[in-house]
């Protein structure tokens, strides 16, 4: 049954369901006998964000597989487009999703843009992202062409149940009535028992639905528009529930944009097409101190698969054709006093070329961020 706390900054709703990883040694929320290092609380859970081949050698015990869904623009302000699938009620120990990138047409549309898709809530309607991928240059692919990638989406298995409905969203506009880009999601649910149970999911950050850049992301750099704003990446005050005792953070942030500005911190130094093609990182900071592990938005494309354009060139966390490099954080449970901690995610300090945020080329980062909660 589920259950439904509300807190004063946060939302947290109670699931049922589990997720693959190791067991916590701590015994509940704000564990002062755990002698963490407060500057060493954020640890790489060191997962895969995708996989080229099924990382589960067993039969799965069900499987829920879409239609093929054709990618076209959406209007900023319009619905997205949706579809709904069933899944079979239960306990499952790991939950594989297969996404493939397909043609409709004669092909696959020409040009590498950005797709989401979000599962629902139905206990408070929210839309949590479960993928973001890329499409390829598509150009030189024909009407046959598919790939296919694996995702370990565990977490949400507690939303993976009786009927669900999902969105998707295309940033492109390549689209014609001949060719297009498509995706089709294939569900591997492995029924057993739980490792780790799940307590609630909180968003913490959503570019998504607050953007500035006119292209679902926040602009970077832009004089009085600062990234690090409150209302974009700036502290989060998390109130967490009695029982939970291990946190994963879920961070999915990829850069974009052609921007010429500077990194006045770094004499010397030009970036190049900031944000796509630039290298950069991000710290944390938890209860007001910096923490010692950093995140790297940048991913290598070596070994990526033929295509038109500029497919082989490293990207900030993305690549043309693949699922984004989604990265997973440890955050340790003795940053929990009192039952509250806060977080913040800090980039360096950049200056843009441009004064509105939504200039074309503008330096931005796509930010979709949720904290799932365990015990």
């Amino acid at each position: 049954m589920l259950k439904r706390l509300t807190y004063t900054l946060l939302s947290i709703v109670l699931l049922a369901c589990s997720t693959e990883g190791s067991e916590s040694t701590n015994s509940g929320t704000g564990n002062n006998g755990n002698n963490a290092d407060t500057s060493d609380l954020v640890k790489d859970a060191e997962r895969k964000p995708f996989y080229k081949f099924n990382p589960v050698s067993s039969l799965p015990t069900a499987e829920v597989m879409s239609e093929e869904q054709r990618l076209a623009f959406v209007n900023w302000g319009a619905e997205l487009p949706t579809f709904t699938l069933t899944f079979p009620e239960g306990e499952y120990k790991r939950v594989i999703m297969e996404y493939t990138m397909g043609s409709f047409g004669s092909g696959p549309a020409e040009y590498d843009y950005t797709t989401m898709l979000f599962v629902r809530d139905k206990e408070t309607g929210a839309m949590h992202e479960i993928t973001r991928a890329m499409t390829p240059f598509g150009g030189i692919f024909d009407s046959a062409w598919q790939k296919h990638f694996y995702i370990d989406v565990t977490e949400f298995c507690a939303l993976l149940q009786g009927d669900v409905e999902f969105a998707y969203f295309y940033g492109g506009f390549d689209n014609s009535e001949n060719r297009a880009h498509s995706f089709t999601v294939r569900f591997m649910l492995y029924e057993g028992t739980p490792e780790r149970e799940l307590v609630g999911i909180v968003p913490l950050y959503d570019s998504f639905n607050n953007g500035n850049s006119g292209y679902r992301g926040w602009a970077y750099g832009v004089a009085g528009h600062d990234i690090e704003s409150p209302e974009r990446l700036g502290q989060r005050s998390v109130t967490i529930p009695e029982g939970v005792e291990s946190m994963e953070l879920r961070l999915s942030i990829t850069g974009h944009g052609h921007d010429m500005g500077i990194f006045p911190d770094i004499e010397g130094y030009t970036p190049q097409n900031m944000a796509e093609f630039v290298e950069n990182s991000y710290t944390f900071n938890i209860n007001g101190i910096t923490q010692k592990n950093t995140g790297r938005i940048f991913y290598s494309n070596a070994d990526n698969y033929l295509q038109m354009g500029t497919y082989n060139y490293d990207r900030a966390n993305w690549a043309p054709g693949n699922p984004a490099n989604v990265q997973f954080w440890s955050i340790d449970m003795s940053a929990v006093q009192d039952g509250t901690f806060t977080i913040d995610i800090d980039l360096p300090r950049f200056e843009s070329s441009f004064d509105a945020p939504n200039a074309e080329g503008v330096a931005q980062y796509i930010v979709m961020a949720d904290l799932f909660l365990y015990r």
